[in-house]
């Protein structure tokens, strides 16, 4: 397994307002505090997946005369054509490449308390974000913003338009505290966001998926910690939630960077386990006891057998497992795979995180929840057997 102790590797990086403290935007004056959402464990009316039907090609009729050849003339104008053709598309292509402009090209950039509007400008065309800090700064001035600008960190794409940039950067007025399950999955926050703030459906995932481009990380589920978090209700509530969700989990696992088993483990390694565990349970006092279980697994390289990687995959929390679904050899179905599943499952919680850099010291191999609402280790399988008839009988 690769090894690495750095928790990511970003693509640019200020310093954040004070040392310690997670950066945050300061709403204005005028804030408006309302209820703490407190969600359900399941979202309920799912909507369903948006199946894009690919028009049909048909393959052109074939001619019905036989033996005909082209006369040598047509040949000598195609190949003659040709050369012009490929010459001049050469020179525009190269010309385009020279001034193309990387798409989705994620820039992470912070805004530090007291940065004037010119020195915002200055930031933002020194990160790529704009080629000319003089046309952004007089667009600022222009629509009376330089008071509308704030502070904290912000993830935009480069060469992004100026009223896309000011949009961004600038306050609603509005704000909303939103308890964000641990155990939820990016697409049950998408739809908490839906429901809550009427987020345009999808937002939310595409914003963690541009967390992810911006700090170089190879998955987004897992990496953000659920929690509180305080957001501005407007057209990048999305935006803020999922860097406010990555900076907590990435705060956390500062902490966590003393723990041996980065000797052993990648930290992304760590925030799958992590995310299992979370979605195994939310009884913090069970979470070292689980964790401790996956790691004795994964250095016998045995199969892990948590059903919960293939509800993910299924994206069915609910119903029954069909049979069928824990027989197929996916890259989810820890049953069948041995190791673990390519990205994290859901939000981890500061326990869980805790818990997968920090097992217990055990000699279990199997556990299981039973009825009396306890968990139930054993050190073998006959152990395992032996529980199920005790507690899921």
């Amino acid at each position: 397994m690769a090894k690495a102790k750095n928790v990511t590797t970003r693509s640019m990086k200020v310093t954040i307002g004070e040392k310690g403290s997670t950066p945050a935007k300061k709403p204005s004056q005028a804030v408006k505090k309302e209820e703490v959402f407190k969600p359900y464990p399941q979202l309920k009316n799912k909507s369903e997946p948006v199946v894009i039907k690919r028009k049909e090609i048909h393959a052109p009729e074939i001619g019905k005369r036989k033996g005909y050849r082209r006369p040598i003339t047509e040949y000598l104008l195609i190949i003659i054509l040709g050369v012009v053709i490929l010459g001049g598309a050469g020179t525009v292509g190269w010309s385009m490449t020279r001034n193309a402009i990387v798409p989705d090209e994620m820039v992470a950039f912070t805004i530090e308390a007291g940065m004037s509007a010119t020195e915002v400008s200055r930031l933002l065309e020194n990160v790529g974000i704009i080629t000319n800090q003089a046309e952004f700064l007089s667009y600022v001035i222009e629509h009376d913003a330089t008071m509308l600008l704030h502070t904290g960190t912000f993830i935009l794409a480069k060469n992004t338009p100026a009223k896309e940039i000011l949009s961004a950067l600038s306050s609603s007025g509005k704000e909303m505290e939103l308890l964000i399950y641990p155990g939820y999955t990016l697409t049950q926050i998408d739809e908490l966001l839906v429901n809550r703030i009427k987020t345009p459906p999808g937002s939310f995932i595409k914003a963690a998926g541009d967390v992810a481009t911006a700090y170089h990380l190879s998955f987004a589920e897992g990496w953000l910690l659920g929690g509180t978090y305080s957001i501005e209700v407007g057209p990048h509530s999305s935006e803020e939630l999922a860097l406010k969700m990555f900076l907590a989990s990435e705060e956390v696992i500062q902490s966590l960077s003393d723990s041996p088993l980065l000797d052993e483990y990648s930290i992304e390694e760590l925030i799958i386990i992590a995310s299992m565990i979370q979605a195994e349970t939310q009884d913090p006092t069970q979470m070292e006891g689980i964790a401790s279980v996956i790691h004795n697994r994964l250095k016998k390289n045995e199969p892990l057998g948590i059903d919960a990687t293939t509800r993910y995959e299924l994206g069915d929390w609910q119903n029954p497992i069909p049979q069928k679904a824990l027989e197929e050899q996916t890259p989810y179905n820890t049953r069948r795979r041995v190791g673990l599943p390519p990205t994290g499952i859901a939000a981890p919680s500061k326990d869980a995180l805790y818990s997968a850099f920090y097992p217990a010291n055990t000699p279990h191999f199997y556990y299981l929840h039973g009825f009396d609402k306890a968990i139930h280790y054993a050190v073998d399988y006959e152990g395992h057997l032996k529980n199920i008839e005790l507690y899921r009988k």
